[in-house]
């Protein structure tokens, strides 16, 4: 098995977990939308909960895929970014 290859198939399942997290937000949505009152809040929350999150875990998914193919450069990268968002969000729960 070539480094390409290790690297493509988490890819292919990445598309996958991606196209499921676009079905459960838009579903979360639309039920957001049609539930009335506090209910149908807290479900819209939690779309846009999932909206958020979901780059976030794609760059987990991607740094892990670049260890195993033994990018250390991308890894770096991608724990600095994930560093840069964990200090923006400490620093929005601060103030």
């Amino acid at each position: 098995m070539t480094t390409g290859d290790l690297a493509r198939e988490p890819m292919d399942q990445l598309v996958s977990a991606l196209f499921w997290v676009v079905v459960v937000a838009a579903g979360l949505a639309v039920l957001g939308l049609a539930l009335p009152g506090e209910v149908g809040v807290a479900v819209a929350a939690a779309a846009v909960v999932v909206v958020i999150a979901s780059p976030l875990l794609r760059v987990l998914w991607l740094i892990a895929a670049w260890w195993r193919s033994g990018d250390w450069r991308f890894v770096g990268i991608g724990c600095a970014l994930l560093a840069v968002v964990a200090g923006g969000f400490a620093l929005a729960l601060l103030t």
